[in-house]
């Protein structure tokens, strides 16, 4: 008995096991790896600085170099693409979009200067370096403020393997380039224009649509917002925002209830290099709006509590599964050794007493050797 117990329980245990979620720990493949350095012209301006800062002339060839590293145990394909700076809706500056546009720009864009293809792919062996070069062709004139883009470098490296997942994994890497004509400086020029309800990875808020229309990026900027509906007050802050020069995006600031009403915004960035801008911004939001917001937040919950009821389900059947057989069997079992069970009869032959008596003592050989 006590061993089908044990058995029992023990794959009780390895069904639940079988069902629950499993956490997987990813640990680092150094097999396929890489690394990139940008080899500095004579016309950088600092050259402390590990990107492409250069001040160039009207109408001169630019050469930008990169070299690439194999630093892994086995041969990987690495793939560079010269691109333009964007502004990210989280509030940084992006590199790695090769259809990114600039935003109301006088000065031509970077991907426009490159001469030639601006999309490279190199093979590496183990152990092998590669300069990959692209020619950039500066305006014609000079100009005030900067041109910016970059390098990016990606390649896949080997996949994460377990034994239910395999993810692929890619490592990209960027060195920017900013292109100088004049010294004179130029000022951020930033613009609220915009704004709607939205949903953001589970959240309900708000999305204002910014943008900076000078050729200057801006960088280290906090952001300070109160936004007000009725008696309701959101507060609501950032810090370390990038933006780029001629850039657009959405920046979304989360409101915990979203409700019809008119939201009214005061927006203030600012970085410690002067710039400083303020913004006053209202907005009417409909209450079928806020049902369309809701339900884009909603179905992740749904999702995840749907999956959470059928695991416990799952679990629950396999119990009463595994409870009624052990049941079943235990009562076959208890069968086998009773004529009366469901299960085999008991064939073994029993032995009668012998009931003869001796005539002289009046009492059975087995009372006699008792005695």
């Amino acid at each position: 008995m006590k061993k089908r117990i044990i058995v029992f329980f023990s794959t009780l245990l390895l069904l639940i096991a079988t069902f629950l979620p499993f956490a997987t720990t990813v640990k680092a493949v150094p097999d396929k790896s890489y690394a990139i350095q940008a080899i500095l012209p004579d016309n950088q301006i600092n050259k402390d600085e590990s990107f492409f800062d250069l001040k160039v002339e009207p109408n001169k060839d630019q050469t930008l170099k990169v070299l690439i590293a194999n630093t892994g145990s086995k041969s990987i394909t690495v793939t560079a693409e010269v691109n333009n700076a964007y502004t990210a809706d989280s509030g940084v500056i992006g590199y790695d979009k090769s259809n990114a546009q600039l935003y109301k720009s006088k000065l031509p864009s970077l991907t426009s200067l490159v001469e030639g293809k601006r999309k490279q792919t190199v093979h590496l062996a183990t152990g092998e370096n590669k300069t990959v070069e692209f020619k950039v062709k500066s305006p014609d004139s000079e100009y005030a403020g900067i041109i910016l883009g970059g390098v990016t470098t990606t390649a896949s490296v080997s996949p994460t393997k377990s034994k239910n997942i395999n993810i692929k994994n890619q490592v990209r890497y960027v060195k920017g380039v900013v292109l100088r004509s004049k010294d004179d400086g130029v000022m951020p020029d930033m613009h609220l224009t915009s704004a709607a309800p939205k949903a953001v990875a589970g959240s309900t808020g708000i999305a204002y649509t910014l943008d900076n229309t000078a050729p200057i990026n801006i960088n280290k900027v906090s952001l300070k917002a109160e936004i007000t509906n009725g008696s309701k007050k959101t507060n609501y802050s950032a810090d370390n925002l990038q933006i780029a020069p001629n850039s657009q995006f959405n920046y979304f600031i989360p409101v915990k209830k979203l409700d019809a009403g008119t939201y009214k915004a005061h927006i203030t960035l600012k970085n410690d290099s002067g710039f400083e801008k303020s913004f006053n911004y209202n907005i009417t939001v409909k209450q079928r709006q806020v049902d369309n917001v809701n339900d884009a937040a909603a179905p992740k919950q749904e999702s995840n509590n749907k999956q959470w009821i059928g695991i416990i389900v799952g679990i629950i059947v396999l119990i009463a599964v595994v409870v009624w057989m052990y049941l079943y069997y235990s009562q076959r079992n208890k069968g086998n050794g009773e004529t009366k069970g469901r299960g085999k009869l008991n064939m073994r032959s029993t032995k009668k007493p012998d009931k003869s008596k001796d005539s002289r003592s009046g009492s059975t050989r087995s009372e006699r050797h008792k005695k």
